[in-house]
Formats: structure tokens, C-alpha cells, sequence
């Protein structure tokens, strides 16, 4: 696998948190990113796999509108990327990507 190709069990996903109690509102897959994309977006590292959360402002949800079929509410609720594998097992056994684990699916 080259050193940017996401491996398949690697899923982004937009997670959205009630403003009034903050409580995990839902969750909403992500179409694929390619890391580039994302990297040059968020302005990180090449070598920055992004999986810390990011919050999402209007401006952003304007970005990530062609990989969603989210209707953002930014009156209602908070939203950040985030990422997560589908599949620790092969997680491991592919040492992580780019030298990091992301967290596995709550």
C-alpha cells in the first residue's frame, strides 16, 4: 500500500452534538476523501494521517457538502470529522496507517 493510500477499513465520518446538552446527536459517513484533499483543506502535514477531530464551521460544511447527503442545522448542532477503523483486527495486522491507529468504532 503506498504511503498516502488510505487502507479500506479507514471511514470518516461527520459526528453531530446536540447544542443544548451536547449529547452525540448522530453520525454521518463520509464518501471517500482522498488525504491530499483533506490535508491541503485543514492545512496539516503531508504526514498527518487526520485523525484528531475537526470542527466544522458553515464555511467547511461548504467543502465537505459533495461527500455527504447531511443537511447541516448549525443553530442546532456542533459537527466535527472525525475518523475511525471498521476493523481493528486488520488495523493492527497493517501496523496502522502512516505509523498511527485511529480509534476503532464506538
Amino acid at each position: 500500500m503506498g504511503k498516502n493510500k488510505q487502507p479500506e477499513w479507514l471511514k470518516r465520518e461527520i459526528q453531530y452534538f446536540n447544542k443544548a446538552d451536547e449529547s452525540l446527536a448522530g453520525r454521518a459517513e463520509l464518501t471517500p476523501i482522498e488525504l491530499s484533499i483533506l490535508q491541503n483543506y485543514f492545512e496539516t502535514d503531508q504526514d498527518d494521517p487526520i485523525f484528531d477531530m475537526y470542527q466544522i464551521e458553515p464555511v467547511d460544511a461548504t467543502f465537505l457538502k459533495p461527500y455527504t447527503s447531511l443537511q447541516f442545522d448549525f443553530e442546532t448542532y456542533d459537527y466535527w470529522l472525525a475518523a475511525y477503523t471498521d476493523n481493528w483486527e486488520q488495523t493492527k495486522r497493517d501496523k496502522g496507517f502512516m505509523g498511527q491507529y485511529p480509534p476503532p468504532k464506538q
